[in-house]
């Protein structure tokens, strides 16, 4: 069971797509790889805090009041997961009481946005379902699907 419905699903989708274009055509175009990484918190508190301890290149996008996404610029699996750890560990510094969930994705591994997209919110769902709260969740760390 989603913790988001199908219409906030989509919304989010769109929105984080719009944002990726730009990023997605330098792969295509140059191979410079990207990672994306979503959090989610059920609390009403301000992500935008987050946006501070990101680099320059990276791009920052709140998607609704609970959920933001991070496009991690020029990342490897390797460097996207690390780069979203910590973001992570910056978060839980400043709000060590909030529960947060969070997944990451690294673009070269898909053939589409929406894929990536796909794979991107069935972890943060899987994630929140699961209660793992504060551990970065990425794609090997889950098995199977249902």
């Amino acid at each position: 069971m989603s913790t988001f419905s199908n219409e906030q699903h989509s919304l989010m989708k769109e929105k984080l797509a719009q944002a990726i274009k730009d990023f997605s055509y330098r792969l295509k175009r140059y191979d410079v790889n990207y990672s994306v990484a979503l959090g989610y918190v059920p609390d009403n508190i301000d992500l935008s805090p987050l946006s501070k301890h990101i680099r320059e290149t990276d791009r920052f996008i709140i998607l609704d009041h609970h959920t933001c996404a991070v496009i991690l610029d020029c990342t490897n699996e390797e460097c996207g997961i690390k780069a979203a750890n910590n973001l992570l560990t910056h978060f839980q510094g400043s709000f060590f009481s909030t529960p947060l969930y969070t997944c990451v994705v690294t673009a070269s591994n898909f053939d589409s946005i929406a894929l990536m997209n796909q794979e991107l919110f069935y972890l943060l769902d899987y994630a929140i379902e699961h209660n793992m709260t504060s551990i970065l969740l990425e794609r090997s760390q889950v098995v199977e699907k249902h």
